[in-house]
């Protein structure tokens, strides 16, 4: 069997250049956007505090940040009807922070 070699040829790597040859990294910017000069981004997560610990009201409610009110209702009643008595204040705070953000 004479079968023509289907690989594809080797690449030769190029050589390692020096630091020096490649400049300061902290001189070389991100571009932004004229657009978005000047503006900050939104900070979609809401932190409130219970117990002495800060926590993500979305995330203790299990929804993405920034999720819409409907949608965090649905997941407050949820976790109301799922969880025990003891830990009922602690869903009820971050749904009102949630709520006193909007």
């Amino acid at each position: 069997m004479k079968a023509k070699d289907s690989a594809p040829p080797l690449i030769e790597p190029e050589q390692p250049t020096s630091a020096k040859e490649v400049g300061p990294v902290a001189a070389t910017r991100a571009a932004v956007h004229p657009d978005l000069q000047g503006v900050r981004p939104k900070n979609l997560n809401v932190i409130f505090s219970y117990n002495s610990h800060t926590w993500d009201a979305y995330e203790v409610l299990g929804v993405p940040a920034g999720a819409s009110i409907k949608t965090v209702t649905e997941a407050y009643q949820t976790q109301i009807r799922r969880c025990d008595k003891g830990s009922i204040e602690f869903f009820e705070t971050a749904y009102n922070a949630i709520l006193n953000k909007k």
